[in-house]
């Protein structure tokens, strides 16, 4: 009895490793297919990491020039401030100097961000950019007279 049972077993064995080589034909076409559509999705990847890279950079760039074009403003400012020499002005000044400082710890953010912190440094950069508007504004009242 068991003579048979191994030989039936062999017999199946056998039946499956041929019916396995004639699949064998069938599936190395449908691996190529299924290998060309891997390669399809991957160039597809490729391209939209690309993509969302081209985009991140100029979300920096745009962030950088936004960045520099205040700088050079406040820049122009204190310039005019230490003209100026009074009291008023040097206190003014401090705080146009600060809001310069402040932006200019925001680039060195922006230039040094990575996708996965953007947000993050987007928010900082957005805060240094409120500040420097409103004490922009604070200049703006208190010297009136430089803007008739």
């Amino acid at each position: 009895m068991k003579k048979i049972l191994i030989a039936l077993g062999a017999a199946a064995i056998f039946a499956a490793c041929q019916n396995k080589t004639a699949t064998t034909g069938e599936d190395t076409s449908a691996n190529a297919k299924i290998h060309e559509g891997v390669d399809s999705i991957q160039e597809g990847l490729e391209q939209k990491a690309d993509t969302a890279g081209a985009w991140f950079q100029r979300q920096k760039d745009e962030a950088s020039a936004s960045i520099k074009e205040k700088m050079d403003s406040l820049d122009v400012r204190i310039e005019e401030l230490k003209k100026d020499g009074s009291a008023k002005s040097k206190k003014a000044q401090a705080k146009l100097e600060a809001a310069r400082a402040d932006l200019a710890k925001a680039a060195d953010d922006v230039k040094n961000a990575t996708v996965d912190a953007w947000d993050k440094t987007k928010e900082g950069l957005d805060k240094s950019l409120k500040k420097a508007d409103s004490e922009w504004q604070e200049f703006k009242r208190d010297f009136k007279e430089l803007f008739r």
